[in-house]
C-alpha cells in the first residue's frame, strides 16, 4: 500500500473552523492522475491540492496540481495560499527578509507566489494572478437571477450588470442591490443546469456581491456558488473570484480606484465561516489594470495520512 501524508488547513482565516478548508499532499511524488482524483473526493472538500517538483525548463519552484472532488482545475485561490502556507511552515520554502517570491506552475501557467513574514513567522500568502480576461455580459439576466433563486430587480443591473471574468478561473460575477439581496440568494440546481448549457464554455460559477459588508471595515459581501456533482455547493471563501470582483469593481469605477486599489472582501457570513479575503489591484497611470493580488492568512487545523 502506498502511504501519502497529508495537511488540513483553513484558509482566510486567523482561527481554526473558519475560512475556506483545504487538504493539502505536500509530497505527491508516486500519485497517478486517477489516485488523486480519487483523494479528492475522499476528502470532500471544495479542493484539495497535490505538491510535485517542477517540470523541466519550466523555471518554478514547485508544481501544484488542484482538484475539485470531480474534476482537475487550472487555478484556484486559496488552494494556492494554503498551499504555500504549509510549504513555508515546513521549511521547504526559504523565507528572505519581509517577503519572499517563488514560483508556481499550475495548468493556468506558471504565476508568483509571496510569502510575507516577519521575524520567522508567516503573516500572509499572497497570489499574483493573471491579468484580467473581461468577458460578454450575461444578457440572460432572468436566468441568472432563477438560479440564484431571485428576482431580476434584485440585480444591480444599471450600474453594474453580470459578466464574465477571469483572472486565472472564470467567474460570472452577480452584484445585487443590498447585503440582504446576497443573503437570500438560494442556489437552483436544475436552473444551474440549464444556466451551464446556455453560458459560453459551459461555466456557469456565480459570485454575488454587494457593497454593503456587515464588517464596516470591509468593502464588499460575498458569497460563491458553483455545480459540483448536479448540486449547487457554497464555498465559504474564492480566491479565484476575488480577484475576478476585484478586477470587474475597479474596471466599472465602483470602489474608489487609485494606483494601488485596496479591497477587503467577506465571504463564508451565511454558511458559518466568516472569512476576509485581501484584494490588491494595480492600474497604470492610464487607469489599465496592470496586477491583481489576492491574499490572506491560514491556520493549521490537522494532519494525517492516507492509504491507498
Amino acid at each position: 500500500m502506498k502511504k501519502v501524508r497529508y495537511e488540513r488547513v483553513d484558509v482566510f482565516a486567523n482561527r481554526p473552523f473558519g475560512g475556506n478548508p483545504l487538504a493539502v499532499f505536500p509530497d505527491a511524488r508516486g500519485l497517478t492522475t486517477r489516485e488523486m482524483q480519487l483523494l479528492a473526493m475522499e476528502m470532500n472538500l471544495s479542493e484539495t491540492t497535490f505538491v510535485l517538483p517542477p517540470s523541466k525548463g519550466s523555471e518554478a519552484d514547485f508544481r501544484v496540481r488542484i482538484f475539485v472532488p470531480d474534476m482537475e482545475i487550472p487555478y484556484a485561490g486559496h488552494p494556492t495560499i494554503g498551499t504555500f502556507y504549509v510549504l513555508a511552515r515546513a521549511g521547504r520554502i526559504k523565507l528572505k527578509g519581509p517577503v519572499t517570491t517563488v514560483m508556481m506552475e499550475v495548468k493556468a501557467g506558471i504565476m508568483p507566489v509571496e510569502v510575507h513574514a516577519s521575524g520567522g513567522r508567516i503573516r500572509k500568502v499572497v497570489t499574483v494572478q493573471n491579468l484580467p480576461e473581461f468577458g460578454p455580459l450575461i444578457d440572460d439576466v432572468g436566468l441568472i437571477a432563477d438560479a440564484l433563486s431571485l428576482n431580476e430587480s434584485d440585480l444591480d443591473l444599471v450600474r453594474a450588470p453580470p459578466q464574465y471574468v477571469s483572472t486565472g478561473l472564470p467567474w460570472v460575477i452577480v452584484p445585487v442591490k443590498s447585503r440582504r439581496e446576497v443573503e437570500k440568494a438560494s442556489g437552483n440546481a436544475s436552473v444551474f443546469t440549464e444556466l451551464r448549457r446556455r453560458l459560453p464554455n459551459r461555466i456557469a460559477d456565480l459570485y454575488v456581491t454587494c457593497l454593503d459588508p456587515v464588517d464596516p471595515r470591509s468593502s464588499t459581501h460575498s458569497r460563491g456558488l458553483s455545480l459540483v456533482a448536479r448540486n449547487v455547493v457554497e464555498d465559504p471563501a474564492t480566491g479565484s473570484a476575488s480577484g475576478c470582483l476585484g478586477a470587474y469593481l475597479v474596471n466599472r469605477s465602483l470602489v474608489p480606484v487609485k494606483r494601488v486599489t485596496r479591497i477587503t472582501n467577506e465571504q463564508g457570513y451565511e454558511i458559518g465561516r466568516p472569512s476576509k479575503i485581501a484584494i490588491e489591484v494595480r492600474t497604470s497611470e492610464n487607469g489599465a489594470i496592470e496586477a491583481v493580488r489576492v491574499g490572506g492568512t491560514a491556520v493549521h487545523v490537522m494532519d494525517g495520512n492516507a492509504y491507498l
